[in-house]
């Protein structure tokens, strides 16, 4: 290599080294500049991503924290047997048990119109959070009423 070096006119010497100053420029920046400047790029278009997602939280996270004070009646901090007790007085449903347990409460009644219970169980999931783990129902006497044999209800 140093021999044909050696043997090129100085005017070629010149050109094969601006040639290879070249090169070697177009080489560092496909293999370093651009690759760090993508991935410069992409970071922060992350980073604006992430910070947008941390804004809404933090305004999601406000709003709901000012709707739980609005509503200091909470049902978190009321016995799952009284919200029972009450919603059921409310919808003119009579239970004939009500049994609290553990984590939850077993009711008891005799005789309610389907559509009414399925009303009640609604209420009860959607504005108080109470779910129905179990349901033990049979047909009742009168057309479109029900037997509650077994109610199990929890949060």
């Amino acid at each position: 290599m140093k021999e044909w070096w050696v043997n090129l006119q100085l005017r070629e010497q010149r050109l094969v080294a601006a040639l290879g100053s070249v090169l070697c420029i177009f080489v560092f920046y496909q293999l370093v500049w651009q690759p760090l400047t993508n991935g410069v790029s992409k970071a922060e278009q992350k980073l604006e991503r992430q910070q947008a997602l941390l804004s809404w939280v933090e305004e999601e996270t406000a709003r709901i924290a000012q709707f739980q004070k609005a509503q200091p009646n909470s049902s978190q901090n009321t016995s799952l047997a009284s919200i029972v007790n009450r919603t059921a007085q409310q919808q003119q449903i009579v239970i004939a048990r009500l049994q609290p347990q553990s984590g939850g409460v077993l009711v008891w009644v005799d005789n309610i119109n389907f559509n009414d219970l399925l009303t009640w169980l609604s209420r009860l999931s959607k504005e108080h959070g109470v779910k129905v783990i179990n349901i033990d129902i049979s047909q009742d006497n009168v057309s479109g009423s029900v037997a509650v044999k077994r109610l199990q209800l929890g949060r």
